[in-house]
């Protein structure tokens, strides 16, 4: 690890000398987590120091080792919350601590409160979900299943730990029973339909509910999950039949414009039961929403369940969303979360593990994320509100998207916080 240089590479750049910029400053900086005006969890994948630690916790020298260390200690003191999904507590501490562990033992006690926790979680959403499944109740809650709060991201971090296998099962049981199809009216309409409002910084209208297809908050999640936890060797019973429903189902609620394909934002239930999404516009391009995090779930199930049309077709879609006008994406920060940061590694990805040789355009990608390189900066880059050191928004996703993607055959990556390993 090296100190900030005073003859850093000149902004705009997104080469690797940045990445470690950005990195350097991170290191060097005794920071205590902060975002003005908003409420900032000390530990969490948002803004806090197990955030922070994934920049280090894989390296491979001493030095980002103890780096790793020290944040990770920090973001035990703060005493995180033992519940809050995946990206926040005490989770999120254990995810950390598996990719800082480099022998038998290391951070065991860590690891094992953050199972205990995780499990725990997980244990509590089961059980509200079991007894509304058998109560033949429509409408899930988003923050039970999804990646960032609810089960898929809590059992994200289950399907490392072999010992936490039972809570995995009972997880991946439950979401093949929120593949079948509810009747929240008139009509049947996927389990997955929820009575919440989007969760959107420009909220859709959908008074009646929604589905959701993206990677975040939507269904896009699960079907990541079913397809890493089956390319792992953990299957339950109509496990490939649930990520059957839910890639077909992805794949039929594509609209259509000048540009190609593209999915919507959500789709609100009067939309699903007319089968219909043609009059709804398309969605940001990101992680979060849109075809990037969609694509790349398609891809995991199709190496999954040995169905290449759900790649071609993912990719494809993600084609689309790269060709057109850059004002109409919704990129507007360099962030891991909605910005250009993001989705550039998301790009890399697929390419990386697509079947057969694709390339996508990825000029304007790099052009806008090197639009953020500020070496005069407490962090090395610009995000909002400055000086952001986190992980999801902020100079830690920036510097580990920068860096790229871990070894294939790496037990759990640092992108496995964003279900894309």
């Amino acid at each position: 690890m090296t100190r900030p240089s005073k003859h850093s590479p000149s902004p705009g750049r997104t080469d690797s000398a940045w990445g470690e910029h950005i990195c350097a400053c991170l290191a060097e900086t005794d920071f205590t987590v902060s975002a003005p005006g908003r409420t900032v969890q000390s530990a969490s994948l948002f803004d806090g120091y197990s955030g922070v630690a994934l920049v280090f916790a894989g390296s491979g020298d001493p030095i980002g080792r103890e780096i790793a260390h020290r944040l990770i200690v920090r973001a035990v003191q703060a005493r995180p919350r033992a519940d809050g999904g995946l990206l926040l507590g005490l989770p999120s501490v254990g995810l950390a601590g598996f990719l800082a562990a480099r022998a038998p033992g290391d951070y065991a006690k860590l690891l094992r409160s953050a199972g205990d926790a995780t499990v725990r979680a997980a244990q509590r959403l089961l059980e509200s979900e079991d007894e509304r499944l058998a109560a033949g109740r429509a409408g899930v809650p988003m923050r039970h299943f999804d990646v960032c709060y609810g089960l898929a991201g809590l059992a994200r971090l289950l399907l490392a730990d072999p010992a936490r296998r039972p809570t995995l099962e009972h997880t991946l049981r439950y979401l093949v029973r929120l593949t079948e199809p509810v009747t929240p009216a008139d009509r049947a309409v996927p389990g997955w339909w929820t009575p919440e409002p989007a969760v959107l910084a420009d909220p859709v209208a959908a008074p009646r509910g929604h589905l959701n297809p993206g990677l975040a908050h939507g269904i896009a999640g699960p079907l990541a999950l079913l397809a890493l936890s089956s390319l792992r060797g953990v299957e339950v019973a109509g496990q490939r039949a649930a990520a059957a429903r839910i890639a077909e189902w992805l794949l039929n609620r594509r609209g259509e414009d000048d540009y190609g394909p593209f999915w919507p934002t959500v789709i609100p239930l009067e939309c699903e039961e007319r089968g219909s999404v043609h009059e709804l516009s398309p969605s940001r391009v990101a992680w979060c929403y849109g075809a990037p995090g969609i694509a790349r779930a398609l891809q995991l199930a199709a190496h999954a369940y040995g169905e290449p049309a759900w790649e071609h077709a993912g990719l494809t879609t993600l084609g689309a969303a790269l060709s057109r006008p850059w004002e109409t994406t919704g990129i507007r920060d360099p962030s891991l979360c909605h910005g250009s940061a993001g989705v550039l590694h998301i790009v890399n990805l697929v390419a990386r593990d697509a079947a057969s040789p694709v390339s996508f355009r990825t000029s304007g990608l790099h052009d806008h994320l090197g639009t953020f390189a500020d070496f005069g900066s407490r962090f090395g880059v610009r995000t909002t509100p400055p000086d952001r050191a986190g992980f999801l928004e902020g100079a830690a996703g920036v510097a580990l998207a920068l860096r790229g993607a871990g070894p294939v055959t790496e037990k759990l990556a640092w992108d496995a916080a964003l279900m894309l390993s």
